[in-house]
């Protein structure tokens, strides 16, 4: 990242050709790949850690059930992202893209060091909770309002690394290490997600701006999963507990991952009863109102969710996008993920205009998809949310509208158009 000083402190934009894949196309493959491969090596290969992974015990009609409900996640997603506009991943067209790059104003750095104290504070707070010597899921502490104060903050860190990192900054790389180290304290008490995040987010990154390669991004990739899952090793004395190394230990935080929150998927597939048909959108909405709102005002709000007669399903906490599809919306989940394959092609070409766009495609792709497959609908929605606010609130303070929103704006609706001043194809 050597040339970040000179070129991302003298451009306002950069540049990004592509082709037959999309980067919310392959971000979503990727994230289905991951989260799904592992089912497949239970079911083939009989594998076992220890008493809890047996729960996952899968029998051949469940996986062609679980399969085909991943199967038609994904068609869809694409279906939505293909819109005919010559940007999307299924033409095998290529163009160059526009991403406007993040103006970092005065008001950034205030909302920065605030957000920044009330983090610190927050991780303070949780000390008398246990959360570093337990998983807060273990300690039932998931629905305090310490420990909700604690997430927003570091879901707001997560963003406000990412605006860094999508700057002009001469200095966005470092400062967007600043800010994951900073988020990285998250790891002491088990939340790996947000660094996971980060690091998916800095790949794509280093993917636009041609410094990474495949190589190379596989190798951070799987660097950053390896520190993430390596706390999960060490607090869970999984390479203890027999006194014994293998490989089978070694890889079983990524089985715990991915099983875990396919728990209540694979009830679902063996119990279709359990839902309906059709589902129920209008307690997916009643839901994302309940859950978005502080939780000092709906002190209450977790025995209000309509999601809550499922805890059953998913004794481990974990509760996957595709369930949560099944019990809100039955057999029309396809339409969600089509839905969303539309909104990530829009915010796709959105990026061109303003930079703000270019951070909300980041984030989208980065984040929002990521928590869809991890923790489902009302979470990732919730997260979105406070994003946004963020995002508003640095806007509001900041004065005027910076260059990287002003130039060519008259011609952000031209397919071929790209900036003049500088920058063709890096």
């Amino acid at each position: 990242m050597a040339e970040d000083k000179s070129i991302a402190g003298k451009k306002s934009y950069l540049t990004f050709a592509t082709g037959r894949w999309t980067p919310h196309a392959l971000v979503f493959l990727g994230l289905n790949c991951l989260y799904f491969l592992p089912v497949l090596i239970v079911f083939f290969f009989n594998y076992s850690v220890d008493e809890k992974v047996t729960l996952a015990d899968l029998d051949t009609s469940t996986v062609i059930k679980t399969s085909l409900v991943y199967f038609v996640g994904v068609l869809s997603f694409l279906l939505g992202s293909k819109d005919g506009s010559g940007y999307n991943g299924l033409d095998g067209i290529k163009n160059v893209r526009v991403f406007r790059l993040f103006e970092l104003s005065p008001a950034f750095w205030v909302v920065s060091i605030a957000i920044a104290v009330c983090f610190l504070a927050s991780k303070v707070l949780l000390i008398p909770l246990g959360v570093y010597s337990e998983y807060a899921f273990d300690t039932e502490n998931m629905g305090s309002s310490v420990w909700s104060f604690s997430m927003f903050c570091s879901e707001s860190i997560l963003l406000l690394s990412i605006l860094a990192l999508f700057s002009r900054s001469r200095h966005n790389v470092r400062w967007f290490l600043v800010f994951s180290l900073l988020n990285a304290i998250d790891l002491l008490h088990g939340t790996r997600i947000f660094f996971m995040i980060a690091g998916l987010a800095f790949c794509f990154y280093g993917f636009v701006r041609r410094k990474l390669n495949w190589r190379l991004l596989l190798a951070i990739g799987v660097g950053v999963v390896a520190v993430g899952y390596a706390v999960f090793l060490t607090r869970s004395n999984a390479l203890v507990d027999t006194g014994s190394f293998s490989f089978v230990r070694l890889i079983s935080p990524i089985m715990f991952e991915s099983i875990f929150s396919q728990l209540a998927l694979f009830e679902l597939a063996r119990n279709p009863h359990v839902w309906n048909a059709l589902g129920s959108p209008v307690n997916l909405v009643l839901d994302a109102v309940y859950f978005s709102a502080p939780r000092f005002m709906l002190p209450g709000k977790d025995q209000m969710l309509f999601l809550d007669r499922f805890n059953d399903l998913s004794p481990l906490g974990a509760f996957s996008g595709y369930a949560q599809g099944l019990i809100y919306l039955g057999f029309l989940f396809p339409l969600f993920y089509f839905v969303l394959g539309r909104i990530a092609s829009w915010l796709f070409r959105q990026t061109r205009s303003s930079s703000l766009w270019t951070i909300a495609y980041v984030y989208f792709i980065c984040d929002f998809l990521f928590r869809i497959m991890r923790d489902g609908y009302i979470i990732p929605i919730k997260m979105l949310i406070d994003g946004l606010i963020i995002l508003a609130t640095i806007k509001l303070f900041s004065p005027g509208t910076s260059p990287s929103d002003s130039i060519a704006s008259r011609k952000s609706t031209n397919p071929g158009f790209i900036p003049s001043q500088g920058i063709a194809h890096e």
